[in-house]
């Protein structure tokens, strides 16, 4: 008597009540639907832990109807029942997301034994998503022991495996996208993690990168372009900076997110699709509303449940791991550490740009550092920070040859620590050709 939700899908009413009276029997509760409409409606609302999905319903008495449910599925183990035991069909149900395919008239033993084998396989994807929420820690970027980071982690624990949307409020810097990335790891989701910063796409363009288009809609879709939404199928879709959302836009996303459906630019036909989606943003959305930038419904649909990612400058607790963690990546070919007067450096500055400004502190001070030496300095912290150069009594001790080389060290890794290490912009940045740059950062050993 383990008391699992089955839904079963099926406009054969004699073999909707023969099979759920037997299920029943079994310690099952039962949910039931007769064509696509009502199976999602139903779907939507038992959440049910199986399905039993017949492919052929009205109207259109054909296999597609059953077959267009399965994506939208996904978040339950599916399995086909159906009369039409075709292999190719059976593929085809699989590929989209069925676990099992048995032709009808099923047997009452085989039907049980393989209504446990699916739940088994259910309650198996709850446990190794609880054990993956319960290892959400460094491995995902979220580092820190303090109360603030404690409260994160609990939050992504509790949220991670449910299928609610969520908004990640925070200052730039802070880690959102991190936090996005630890939701889906530990969801039961498998699909993949696709993420878009609405403000770095054009106005004009990010309705096609939201919901594709297709061939012929606009000068230049010589194809069909499946969008991001597409992408995210069983998956998450994270909308960074979702308050540079233009406007018309805003639309079409809140539609999408009270039916489910998305029409592509150039076509007329909805199309259903399942994502989660995460949302983040620094700015102050209820400001936005009130001024007319963002739309009010699209934000209440938005935010199902919030996690604040704290300033770095409210947990300076965790700053010692953070800025150990960041001078280990960042100095993987040398061992790397602090020196006392460093360690206080650091932790007596303010940090506006948050966890990625120090990353980017530490990571341009491991550049610069003297390769002679295992220790960074206060000094090499303050010059990788903008502060200006070290005392001149050490340019003195130095020959020139020596100067010129701490020189380029400290220019190619503050270029570096800049564009987050992408050669192209380094080398644009330093007047310099890319391969002239590599072969530059060859001889100095940054490489």
């Amino acid at each position: 008597m383990s008391g699992e939700t089955i839904l079963i899908v099926d406009d054969e009413p004699a073999f909707a009540r023969v099979a759920g009276a037997f299920l029943t029997r079994e310690g099952y509760h039962l949910v039931t639907a007769k064509d696509a409409a009502s199976a999602r409606e139903t779907f939507a609302q038992a959440r049910p832990d199986l399905v039993l999905l017949d492919l052929v319903m009205p109207p259109e008495r054909t296999p597609e109807a059953g077959l267009s449910l399965l994506p939208e599925f996904s978040s339950a183990v599916t399995v086909v029942l159906t009369a039409h035991s075709e292999h190719e069909l059976a593929l085809r149900a699989v590929a989209l997301g069925a676990w099992d395919f048995l032709a009808k008239p099923v047997e009452p033993e085989l039907l049980r034994f393989c209504v446990e084998r699916a739940l088994a396989k259910a309650a198996l994807e709850r446990e190794i998503a609880r054990l993956r929420s319960e290892k959400a820690s460094s491995d995902d970027g979220l580092i820190g022991n303090g109360p603030s980071m404690a409260h994160v982690k609990d939050m992504i624990r509790r949220i991670g495996p449910a299928e609610v949307p969520v908004m990640v409020l925070g200052p730039t810097g802070s880690g959102k996208e991190l936090v996005a990335h630890a939701l889906h790891r530990v969801s039961a989701r498998r699909g993949p993690f696709v993420s878009v910063h609405c403000g770095a796409i054009p106005a004009e363009l990010i309705e096609s990168e939201l919901f594709g288009h297709l061939k012929g809609a606009f000068t230049g879709a010589h194809a069909d372009r499946p969008g991001l939404v597409a992408t995210a199928r069983g998956g998450t879709l994270f909308l960074d900076e979702i308050g540079e959302t233009p406007l018309p836009c805003q639309v079409k996303l809140l539609r999408f997110l009270q039916e489910g459906t998305y029409t592509p630019v150039g076509g007329r036909d909805a199309r259903r699709a399942d994502a989660r989606i995460i949302s983040a943003t620094h700015r102050d959305l209820e400001a936005m509303i009130a001024s007319g930038a963002f739309r009010e419904d699209l934000y209440y649909r938005l935010r199902g449940v919030v996690i604040r990612t704290p300033a770095l400058d409210e947990r300076r607790e965790d700053l010692g791991l953070l800025a150990a963690h960041f001078l280990g990546q960042a100095a993987k070919k040398r061992k790397l550490r602090f020196s006392q007067e460093a360690l206080a450096w650091l932790v007596a500055q303010s940090w506006p740009g948050n966890v990625r400004e120090l990353k980017a502190t530490i990571e341009c001070a491991a550049a610069l550092a003297d390769p002679q030496s295992s220790t960074i300095s206060a000094e090499d912290l303050t010059f990788a920070r903008g502060g200006g150069v070290l005392p001149s009594a050490e340019a003195v001790a130095e020959t020139l040859p020596e100067a010129q080389e701490k020189l380029e060290r400290r220019m190619i890794g503050a270029a570096l620590a800049a564009t987050e290490h992408n050669h192209s912009a380094t080398a644009r940045r330093l007047g310099v050709s890319r391969v002239g740059l590599l072969k530059m950062m060859a001889r100095l050993g940054l490489r």
